[in-house]
């Protein structure tokens, strides 16, 4: 068992804040959210070796705090088993951001008998959701909580070891197609509520944001390119990166996304063959395609965006993020449904 590794990949929010912890003003990751992901990495690296009804429970740390974290931006934490005792295993860790190292360490687990933990501590046993293989998540660069759940999406499927699969779709025309109208205009206070809100969700995400001088700009092309890249085998590993860049681009940048030369650049910073993507996203095929993913979001009860399958349950909204993690990690919420419970 010595040398068996496991990773924990996070986007640090301002709940990992030193600041969200009570260190006022200090915002970046918390000594507290760095522990808890070695935690993570330190399970995942033995979590199939558990004989029946096992689990481990963190009982030692020796850690080095070595820099300051960024919100927003991705941390890697890596834990790798150094040595066994008994039941007590000890795991080297070490958590990265950009490559640059924010803490090390050393980690220590006792494996336990799940039941009987639970028993001793009074508590009830864990909701076990439904076992599923993958997320789906429609999006449309016109929205601007796409900018923002699209840059939590990824990390929290990898935090949960699900395939993800981007969905772009052209929300005006859902919008149209589900409600049978465009939506009315937005009254002024609640439009100046709603930048509000953005700025503030973009400041706690750690995100730049600025509303598009020429806002709205219409999507098409720019899903086109998405699917495009989520759709060649050769290329969809990059369609978080080329998203979030498109994103981005729109939602901070002022970048016209309507613009083939604009996203040919912009794949070509996500490591893409800009110009590769962009001759794909004028195929018919790919015209098509776009047309297609609005008919099965239809379908699939989707009505705006961005919205995360999960089977047929479906999460709506940057702010429902926080609900699919804790179904995942087997907190029932009111109203879920019996599907989604442990059949007795």
């Amino acid at each position: 068992m010595p040398g068996l590794r496991g990773e924990w990949r996070a986007m640090p929010e301002y709940g990992d804040s030193a600041a969200a912890a009570g260190n006022i003003g200090v915002a970046v990751v918390s000594s507290q959210a760095l522990i808890v992901w070695c935690e993570q990495a330190a399970h995942r690296a033995i979590a199939d070796r558990y004989e029946a009804g096992e689990t481990t429970l963190g009982v030692g740390f020796d850690l080095t705090h070595d820099a300051p974290a960024r919100l927003g931006r991705e941390v890697v934490t890596e834990a790798e088993v150094a040595a066994i005792d008994g039941r007590r295993i000890t795991f080297d860790v070490r958590a990265t951001q950009n490559g640059v190292t924010i803490l090390h360490g050393r980690h220590i687990r006792a494996v336990v008998d799940r039941a009987r933990f639970f028993d001793k501590a009074g508590l009830p046993p864990p909701i076990q959701p439904p076992r599923h293989q993958r997320l789906e998540f429609w999006f449309d660069f016109h929205s601007p909580w796409c900018y923002l759940a699209g840059h939590r999406i990824g990390a929290l499927a990898r935090r949960h070891g699900l395939a993800l699969v981007w969905r772009p779709v052209h929300l005006p025309r859902l919008l149209q197609a589900v409600n049978g109208a465009p939506p009315p205009p937005r009254k002024p206070a609640f439009k100046h509520w709603s930048e509000q809100d953005l700025a503030d969700w973009a400041a706690l995400l750690g995100l730049p944001f600025s509303q598009h001088p020429d806002y709205p700009l219409r999507p098409a092309r720019a899903l086109r390119a998405a699917i495009q890249v989520a759709t060649n085998p050769e290329t969809q590993d990059r369609i978080e990166a080329f998203a979030q860049r498109v994103l981005r681009g729109y939602w901070a940048e002022g970048a016209n996304i309507e613009d083939f030369g604009v996203l040919a650049a912009l794949a070509t910073e996500a490591g893409l063959d800009g110009g590769r993507v962009v001759e794909g996203a004028q195929s018919d095929a790919v015209k098509q395609a776009l047309v297609a993913n609005l008919d099965e979001a239809i379908a699939a009860g989707v009505f705006g965006v961005p919205t995360v399958a999960l089977g047929e349950k479906l999460y709506f909204g940057n702010d429902r993020l926080d609900m699919l993690e804790l179904h995942l990690n087997g907190v029932a919420a009111p109203g879920v449904s019996d599907e989604y419970l442990p059949q007795t």
